[in-house]
């Protein structure tokens, strides 16, 4: 008998494997949403929300590097 726990996928070998989720596919999407909620994004010139936007991802990607991996 298999042990429910989350362990579960590791007993039983090659036939379940915990799925590996990636979220970097979705950092540009939250970085946008991340740049409209702020304060005076509607005010922004266009270059200004471009520098953010870039920004915002650089400290996502480092933050997901951070967790995923331990670097900074």
């Amino acid at each position: 008998m298999i042990d429910k726990t989350a362990d579960a996928y590791e007993q039983i070998g090659g036939y379940l494997r915990m799925p590996d989720i990636v979220l970097r596919d979705s950092l540009g999407t939250l970085a946008i949403h991340i740049l409209t909620a702020r304060k005076g994004f509607e005010n922004m010139t266009y270059q200004d929300a471009l520098y953010e936007l870039r920004e915002i991802i650089v400290e996502l990607h480092k933050e997901y590097q951070h967790g995923r991996y331990g670097e900074n």
